[in-house]
């Protein structure tokens, strides 16, 4: 009886040793550490030697960079960033906000590059366009997104010799756009430019370059100066009436009907896009205020 006790109690011993290394292997431990490490991961580019002109018909495609991962003491799901700079020391630099999870695939638009690039050259409008051919430095930020404090990696650094552009990626605010508030203020619905709106400070975002008066019963749409159909937006319906300080979903067609106030409105006119569509915002500060 006890020779049988004691090898059930071996048996239970066994077991449990057993089951203690299934769950090492299911559970492996993540190797972590303090700050952020520097580490030889990122491969050089296939393509570097190539000149890249970036411009608005290959703005939608993509550059290609590949690389092993970082020692996460196993085989974690890591998160890539792409950062990018003008000078090898990376002392000014950009990082590009889409995330990549395959070493293998981490391909940053052409359009992202573009708009790293002409931050980091300062370019304002596109009087400052095209940029030159210019050598452009490449790094990764590596981490775990369960534990991106004690697990981030910058990579080595790889260049691409020979990368400019030749169209605006970049939002500037303050540059005039060919879009106006346009009504019956003028008898001929004039694209005016008292009445032009001018790119706002966040992406998306335009605001009239003046504080602009509607008087009450004033009709208006907001339109580029041919009326296309791109930018030709105001009523859901046969008409509208827009609340002073209130958000409106403007229509986009061919002809939709026209906007009006019920009270006269001296302020800034703000649009947004948001989700496909254009607010319109009759904000009554004035630019005293």
């Amino acid at each position: 009886m006890k020779k049988l006790i004691y090898s059930l109690a071996l048996a239970a011993v066994a077991l449990g040793f057993g089951g203690c290394k299934e769950t090492w292997d299911e559970n492996p431990v993540l190797k972590g550490h303090e700050g952020t490490l520097t580490a030889e991961f990122l491969n050089e580019p296939v393509m570097k030697d190539y000149p890249l002109m970036i411009n608005d018909a290959n703005k939608t495609g993509s550059m290609l960079l590949t690389c092993s991962q970082p020692d996460y003491g196993y085989a974690a799901v890591a998160t890539y960033k792409v950062q990018v700079s003008l000078t090898e020391d990376f002392e000014q630099y950009q990082e590009i906000s889409q995330a990549f999870y395959d070493c293998a695939q981490i391909k940053p638009v052409n359009g992202d590059i573009a708009a790293a690039i002409e931050k980091l050259a300062g370019v304002r409008s596109e009087e400052d366009l095209p940029l030159p051919y210019q050598p452009m430095y490449v790094r990764l930020r590596a981490y775990i997104e369960q534990s991106p404090e004690n697990t981030e990696y910058i990579s080595n650094v790889v260049s691409f010799d020979k990368v400019a552009a030749d169209y605006l990626a970049i939002w500037v605010s303050e540059v005039p756009v060919n879009m106006y508030v346009r009504g019956s203020f003028n008898p001929n619905w004039d694209a005016l430019e008292d009445y032009q709106l001018m790119t706002g400070p966040e992406e998306d975002t335009w605001v009239s370059r003046k504080v602009i008066t509607l008087e009450k019963d004033t009709q208006f749409k907001v339109a580029d100066s041919s009326w296309s159909d791109a930018c030709n937006w105001g009523a859901n319906s046969s008409s509208a009436t827009v609340k002073i300080g209130e958000n409106y979903t403007l229509k986009i067609s061919d002809n939709p009907g026209n906007l009006n106030v019920d009270e006269d409105f001296t302020g800034t006119v703000l649009v947004r896009k948001e989700k496909g569509n254009y607010i319109l915002l009759l904000d009554p500060k004035t630019e005293e205020e």
